[in-house]
């Protein structure tokens, strides 16, 4: 299925300026990030269409995916 990608510049430095990416039906938010190489524990927030949601929420042709990195100052 074709999931739409929105990434934080940090994260399209790591894994490149993708737009749209295929994942297998039955994808979650989880399995995305492992297929675009994206430790979980750094990915930060997850937008689901807009909406933060848990790794675990299965993701739906055509969903917009935002992920932005935990940012740090100091």
């Amino acid at each position: 299925m074709l999931i739409k990608l929105k990434l934080h510049a940090i994260v399209a430095d790591q894994v490149g300026d993708l737009h749209e990416v295929q994942v297998p039906t039955g994808t979650d938010v989880a399995g995305l990030l492992a297929a675009l190489g994206i430790d979980r524990d750094r990915a930060g927030f997850v937008l689901v269409n807009g909406q933060r949601r848990p790794y675990n929420t299965k993701l739906q042709e055509e969903d917009t995916v935002f992920i932005i990195p935990f940012l740090g100052g100091g």
